[in-house]
Order: structure tokens, then C-alpha cells, then sequence
């Protein structure tokens, strides 16, 4: 089994230099003539080994511990990190130049890595093609974001590509809504794509998915889920996304757990939970997924199960510490990450680890509010807490845990600034992107699609200097 900190291996090594490509998992297994169940299996040995939860975060930290480079980044720091105005990190392009020596008002730049190498050929070139160099390559970072991150003029469906609007001087903007307002629905991503599932429109609970492309911006009708919940949410595991267990039509919880197949758009039955829950935490990390807490009808469960896709059985594991229904969180840094919720009445602040190696759980520190009913997603290996509502009103902002400080901070959220609470919305994640869909405004079903990008991507042209000797050759 993959170890946190262990080197990778030389297939390893492939499939990153493959991901930083850009490859799709078909692709790796076109390119390196595996399966793509294989690129999978390598995938999640690398977020492992590299103690990260995405492609993303991958791909960073990869070329911050020097397994892969860019052209021409031979001994320069990998990556830059950049406090934004708001005090949230954020990743540059590759740096090409040595490092920033005037700070502005607004942002500090810090550099990682070491001292570019006296022997390095690239220090002998002229100042013009250093420069030249830097320039090809901003442009085709450029350009290879440009394709990825923005849409067509028109999108493949015809519609006219929704211009996102900023709101106000934050990290936070206003997308295409979604087709109707809805609250308490699962939602996940696979690929490019984000997935609202079921929940609760003005008709009430039903099984609806719609699918968000967030390239052209446009949202498409999935197949309907079987069973029509509401109080429940989704994890992504091998491709597919399961909802485990919610609340029916009827107002009970219920056991059954249904996968969607994005590729066939189409549903399946899997093994039923081992009683009907609502409410509880639906979690993967990559190779199992995990449900935790929840509410049987009446009583506040601290039960948790892993579910073993293999076998297509769910067995039980150390309870958590403390009942909760309505938490949330993420995997993060190769454990799980359960955080308020719920418990007789009482809204809680805290936090709680799972590891599944050693199938222990573990106190964090708790948050700086109280919340139930909010979304979370895991961005570069800090957890985002969105919304949610309390007993006492005092929702006015968001929060990120940092596990490498195992502190909270703040994040300002604009849209709660006329309102004390922001709950039962829907929260996912795609590349360096979080989108927080619905929720409720007092009584009121938002259809809002809200996008928090806490990352400032930057690049830096190197200026010619005088008096180097070497530059003059």
C-alpha cells in the first residue's frame, strides 16, 4: 500500500508527466497502452504518496518536489505562493526569473526553491533570448489556460456563453443559474462537469440532475435518479457518483444507495446502507467510500461504513466521537475530515479526523462558527466551508482550514452580507474552482451558481539588467 512521503515509482512518474499534460485518464492509457482502471489505481497511489486530493494539487506538488519541470525550468523555484488581499494562498505560473524584490500594498510574494545553479547553460544565454524563452512560455501557459479554464464564443450546445459577473473586489462570481431553485441536493464533479442531484424545488423532493459544464457554462438534463431524495450528498469514486441514503418524498430516511454513471448517463443500484439514514456525510477517498452520521428519523447517529466497491458491501467502523446529522467535509491530506453538523438541537463547531490506515479517529481544531447545512470542498489540500446556518444568526462568513497550521480562517462571502445564514446549498469543486449551487435565503429557494477561484494565477518577464559579464558573451 501507497505511503505518504514515499518516492514515486517510474510508472508513477509517467502518468504525473502525462497529468501535467492535461491527459484525461483515457488519454494515460492510450499513451502509456494500460487501462484506464490501471491509471486510476496509479492516480490514487500518487495523491497518496504526494498527500494531495486532486489532479490539481498533483501536478503542483510535483513540481515543487522536482518530479516534473517545464521547459526551460531547470533549477528555478518551482511555484510562487501569493497572499491575495484577502489573506487566501494562491499558486502562480512557474517563475522565470529569480525572485520578486519589491513587495506591493497589496500581495506577498514568496518564493520556493533554491538559488539557480552557477552552472547552468541557461545563465550563459543572452538577455533577449532569456527574455525571448520567458515570453514563448507565458504566452503558451497562456494559451493552454485559455483552453482549458475559458469558453467558446458559443458553446457546443448553441446557447451564448454566460459572461461570469465579479462580485464586488473578492475572489467570489456569479455564474449561469441553475434551471430552477432548489436546496438540499447532492452535488459532485467528475471532470469537468458538476453534478446537482435530487433535493428539494418549489414541487418538493425529487429525483432531477442536472449537469453544469463549467468550460461552456451551460447546464444539460441528466437521467433522473430512482429514487427521489433530498438530505443527502455524493462522493465521486472511480468515475462514478454515489448518493447514499436521504430523505424520501414521504419525509423518511431511506437505505438505498445509487450510483450514476456520467459516461452513460445512466443509474444503478448498488448494496443498500445498513439502515435508513438522512443526512449523513457521504465521503471518498479515492478508493472507498465512506458514510458518516446522519439521523435515522429520530435519533442522532455517530455510526460510520466504508463501502468496498470490490465486493459491493458496506461494514462498520470506530463510531464517531460525537453524534452529528448535517456536518460536512472532505478527504484531506489522506484522511477524512468531518466538521460541524448537528446533535439533539445543539449546532457544533467541531472537528474531527478519520484515518483510514490506521482506522482511528482524531480531534482538529474547531471551527470559528457553529454550522450545519453548509458545503465544503477540498482546493489544494485546505478545506473550504461554505454557508451553513446556527441557532444564533451569526452566519456572516465562510472558513478554510489549513492543516499544515491547523488553523481557520476567515473567507469573506458577500452574498451573506444581507443575510445571517446560507444553508442547504450545494458545494463542489472543479480544478481551482468552487462552486456553491442554491440553498435557501430565509424561506426563499435560491437558483444562484455562485464561483469562489482563490487563485491568482501570475507570470513574471524577466528584466535585463547591467553589468553581468556572463549576459555580455
Amino acid at each position: 500500500m501507497a505511503e505518504s512521503g514515499e518516492p514515486l515509482s517510474n510508472r508513477e512518474l509517467d502518468v504525473i508527466r502525462c497529468l501535467a499534460q492535461g491527459a484525461t485518464n483515457k488519454d494515460i492509457a492510450s499513451d502509456l497502452t494500460i487501462s484506464e482502471n490501471t491509471v486510476k489505481v496509479h492516480l490514487r497511489n500518487i495523491y497518496t504518496k504526494l498527500d494531495v486530493s486532486s489532479r490539481t494539487e498533483a501536478t503542483t506538488a510535483a513540481m515543487q518536489q522536482g518530479y516534473i519541470t517545464l521547459p526551460g525550468q531547470e533549477d528555478v523555484p518551482a511555484t510562487q505562493m501569493v497572499q491575495d488581499f484577502d489573506g487566501t494562498p494562491s499558486v502562480s505560473l512557474p517563475d522565470l526569473t529569480p525572485p520578486a524584490t519589491e513587495l506591493t500594498s497589496m500581495q506577498e510574494i514568496l518564493v520556493e526553491g533554491s538559488e539557480k545553479s552557477s552552472t547552468n547553460p541557461a545563465r550563459r544565454l543572452p538577455k533577449m533570448a532569456l527574455i525571448g524563452i520567458a515570453v514563448l512560455l507565458a504566452l503558451a501557459a497562456a494559451l493552454y489556460l485559455g483552453q482549458r479554464l475559458l469558453p467558446s464564443e458559443e458553446s457546443a450546445s448553441g446557447e451564448d456563453v454566460f459572461s461570469e459577473i465579479p462580485i464586488g473586489n473578492t475572489h467570489w462570481l456569479e455564474s449561469r443559474p441553475m434551471p430552477q431553485p432548489r436546496a438540499n441536493m447532492a452535488v459532485a464533479s467528475v471532470g469537468l462537469d458538476l453534478y446537482q442531484i435530487g433535493g428539494e424545488s418549489t414541487d418538493g423532493v425529487d429525483g432531477n440532475v442536472q449537469v453544469f459544464n463549467s468550460v461552456d457554462r451551460v447546464w444539460r438534463q441528466g437521467a433522473e435518479k430512482p429514487t427521489a431524495v433530498a438530505d443527502a450528498t455524493a462522493a465521486e469514486l472511480y468515475g462514478e457518483i454515489y448518493v447514499a441514503g436521504g430523505r424520501t418524498a414521504d419525509g423518511q430516511p431511506t437505505s438505498a444507495v445509487e450510483a450514476y454513471s456520467p459516461s452513460q448517463d445512466a443509474w444503478r443500484p448498488v448494496a443498500p446502507l445498513p439502515h435508513p439514514v438522512s443526512g449523513a456525510l457521504t465521503l471518498s477517498d479515492g478508493a472507498f467510500l465512506y458514510l458518516i452520521g446522519g439521523i435515522d428519523g429520530q435519533t442522532y447517529l455517530d455510526e460510520a461504513y466504508v463501502y468496498d466497491p470490490a465486493e459491493d458491501t458496506w461494514r462498520p467502523l470506530p463510531a464517531l466521537p460525537q453524534p452529528s446529522a448535517f456536518a460536512t467535509g472532505g478527504a484531506l491530506t489522506g484522511k477524512l475530515i468531518v466538521v460541524g453538523g448537528e446533535n439533539d438541537s445543539v449546532v457544533l463547531t467541531a472537528c474531527h479526523l478519520f484515518d483510514p490506515t490506521e482506522s482511528t479517529w482524531s480531534d482538529c481544531p474547531d471551527m470559528l462558527l457553529a454550522r450545519k447545512n453548509a458545503g465544503s470542498a477540498v482546493l489544494l489540500n485546505k478545506l473550504y466551508v461554505i454557508g451553513g446556518t446556527n441557532d444564533d444568526g451569526e452566519i456572516t462568513y465562510s472558513e478554510m482550514y489549513d492543516p499544515d497550521s491547523q488553523t481557520w480562517q476567515v473567507i469573506n462571502t458577500p452574498m451573506l452580507s444581507d443575510s445571517t445564514s446560507w444553508p442547504q446549498l450545494g458545494v463542489g469543486q472543479i480544478e481551482t474552482r468552487i462552486f456553491a449551487l442554491g440553498g435557501r435565503k430565509g424561506e426563499e429557494l435560491l437558483d444562484t451558481n455562485y464561483v469562489f477561484a482563490p487563485l491568482v494565477y501570475q507570470t513574471y518577464i524577466p528584466a535585463a539588467t547591467s553589468g553581468d559579464e556572463g549576459d555580455a558573451e
